[in-house]
């Protein structure tokens, strides 16, 4: 099954900005001292990370419904055509 161009574009820009994160976290790692500043940079970049695949996740599965029950929709419409023409 192909990927619509949406999803494709919206991958992009998550798995960039997770890339992005992992860059804060290892460049705060090898570079800062231990400073109240560092941790709050990796904390915000872990959720921001989280919120990110909690995000991605969730519209995922509610795009999934919404086809789900657009399909069921439109299979209904067909068999009710279908019906029309045989009588």
């Amino acid at each position: 099954m192909k990927d619509k161009p949406s999803w494709k574009y919206r991958r992009r820009v998550i798995f960039g900005t997770l890339i992005f994160n992992a860059a804060i976290v290892v460049y705060v790692l090898f570079r800062w001292d231990s400073t109240s500043l560092a941790e709050t940079a990796i904390l915000s970049a872990f959720g921001l990370a989280g919120a990110i695949i909690a995000s991605y996740i969730g519209g995922a599965a509610y795009e999934d419904v919404n086809l789900y029950k657009n399909s069921l929709k439109l299979s209904s419409i067909d068999k009710e055509n279908k019906i029309d023409e045989n009588i």
